[in-house]
């Protein structure tokens, strides 16, 4: 026996449209979850003897209570601070420079007592006995050479400009109202970018959520000195990188910064109520446990913290403790989403 069905198609369709629209919203949300912050949750499986092995600093640093690793910007936003702290509280602590790779080597090598990473954790990061102490976010300003008469992008924009779509500053949308004002340079555009961190989320993830997204004419540089240095020294170039850091290296050159949205880096309350899209996330670490070096971490990220709540404007940098009272959330100790709660964690770590 045959059972023929009638196909309603208009219904067909609208069901269709449908089922394409909660897809795609989906893959949305996805994306934006994917490019922000870590899987919380997550732990490295470590053999049982690593489990087992205590820190151990290197033997050329000499008798230490606590050997700290800094980063790019942390170094010269704490070094002195961390130096201070330990004539006033009579330790030794050996401060080091480096990055967040340098500190995932050394915590899995065991030989550091406190970490610093400049954006959220990779799955790789999260080793155990690691704990995350959220100290502040900053924002990444786009910038571009001072002649450059254009006074900000709309994220939108922005984004074809890096991945490649817009080439030529002649393409750049501007309104009417400032046409006669914005005299544009008629160069292609040359992208400047550090695509460092590229296990990690967050960052520069914010503006292209993979390396590959980036167009093929970028110029890419590998510190933040170089950054400053192309953007002021190139008529044509766009870059990014943090307020303070602008700052820090400004006998590279002069940059412009540039609004995005028309919300400008400078104004944390915007970044501090989500409305400015693009910024850092700090975070150091300390080992789980009872003994000398873990208290004395522990109270070390205690006084960074409130040093942070002080003095957070000479490093353009907004506290935890304002984060929490704006509603971003956290998880322990550790930042894990934005106040709407939509970019709570990531499935594309490496």
């Amino acid at each position: 026996m045959r059972i023929f069905f009638k196909l309603n198609y208009p219904v067909l369709f609208l069901c269709f449209l449908s089922f394409f629209s909660v897809v795609s919203s989906g893959l949305v949300l996805a994306e934006s979850s994917s490019i922000a912050f870590g899987d919380t949750t997550y732990q490295v499986n470590m053999d049982a003897e690593w489990l087992s092995r205590g820190v151990k600093h290197d033997e050329k640093l000499g008798e230490a209570d606590l050997v700290v690793s800094l980063g790019q910007i942390t170094y010269p936003a704490l070094q002195h601070f961390v130096e201070d702290y330990a004539k006033q509280k009579g330790i030794k602590i050996v401060v080091q420079p480096g990055s967040c790779g340098v500190t995932a080597k050394k915590l899995s090598q065991k030989i550091i007592d406190v970490g610093v990473y400049c954006c959220p954790p990779g799955k790789t990061d999260r080793l155990p006995g690691i704990q995350f102490h959220t100290i502040g976010i900053s924002p990444i300003a786009l910038i571009a050479h001072p002649n450059n008469s254009l006074t900000g992008l709309t994220l939108k924009d922005a984004r074809k400009i890096f991945g490649g779509d817009t080439v030529n500053w002649s393409e750049v949308p501007v309104a009417e109202s400032a046409k006669n004002k914005i005299n544009l340079p008629r160069d292609t555009i040359q992208p400047v970018v550090r695509l460092h961190c590229k296990k990690r989320p967050g960052h520069w993830r914010r503006l292209l959520e993979n390396d590959d997204r980036f167009g093929r004419h970028i110029r890419e540089v590998g510190v933040i000195p170089d950054m400053v240095k192309e953007v002021a020294e190139t008529e044509s170039a766009i870059g990014f990188e943090t307020t303070y850091m602008l700052d820090v290296y400004k006998k590279q050159g002069e940059v412009k910064v540039l609004t995005i949205d028309g919300y400008s880096p400078d104004d944390l309350q915007q970044l501090l109520y989500a409305k400015y899209p693009f910024y850092r996330v700090f975070s150091l670490t300390t080992w789980v446990g009872s003994d000398k070096a873990n208290k004395l971490s522990e109270e070390l990220i205690v006084s960074i913290k409130k040093h942070i709540e002080m003095e957070g404007d000479k490093y353009a940098m907004i506290p935890s403790s304002k984060l929490r009272e704006a509603g971003w959330k956290f998880k322990g100790h550790e930042l894990a989403g934005e106040p709407d709660g939509k970019k709570i964690f990531s499935e594309h770590q490496l």
